[in-house]
């Protein structure tokens, strides 16, 4: 799609011209500008950008999304970003998850679990912050869910650990000094 010395202009472009929202049939919710950018910062970045990342099928349903997102077609629109998203999945080359390691979120983007006697099984919740964005109380700093993952469900927290780590939201926990033996 562009180059790398090319990405930050291209994602102002994007958070300029691209309309507000667009309300998708069946969500609460209608999918922000917000949301669709930081999609594309944090997870489909490198897979757009020409180079030894470049994933062509990511950048061809990528492209397919925006087209749907800026003429107002929703459903379109969450279909082909979807699309963009599994095919990064694919691309992305990871190590097997394992909940012997413990995980961190591995972009801007929040990850949480909710649990109880209305869910069965485990709700992924992803979400991201705007701390620049005023917010409808007369302050700043907006939420926003994540366009596609944000409410998924699985059997359990671990599934919904593996499907984040799969994703590119989670990573192995890195410890700063390794730990000797006296």
């Amino acid at each position: 799609m562009f180059g790398a010395h090319q990405a930050e202009l291209q994602m102002a472009h994007w958070q300029r011209t691209l309309p507000a929202e667009v309300a998708i049939e069946g969500r609460e919710r209608p999918v922000t500008r917000t949301a669709l950018v930081a999609v594309i910062r944090a997870e489909l970045l490198p897979f757009i950008t020409y180079g030894p990342t470049y994933e062509r099928a990511v950048a061809d349903e990528l492209h397919r999304a925006l087209d749907m997102y800026s003429r107002g077609r929703g459903q379109e629109f969450a279909y082909w970003l979807n699309e963009a998203l599994r095919a990064g999945i694919k691309a992305r080359r990871v190590e097997p998850f394992s909940t012997d390691f413990v995980h961190v979120t591995a972009t801007a983007w929040g990850i949480s679990y909710a649990t109880g006697t209305d869910i069965e099984g485990a709700r992924l919740n992803v979400h991201g912050c705007d701390e620049t964005a005023p917010n409808d109380m007369g302050g700043i700093g907006v939420v926003y869910r994540h366009p596609v993952y944000d409410g998924l469900t699985f059997h359990s927290v671990d599934e919904a650990s593996e499907f984040a780590y799969n994703a590119g939201l989670l990573k192995r926990h890195a410890r700063r000094w390794a730990t000797t033996r006296a």
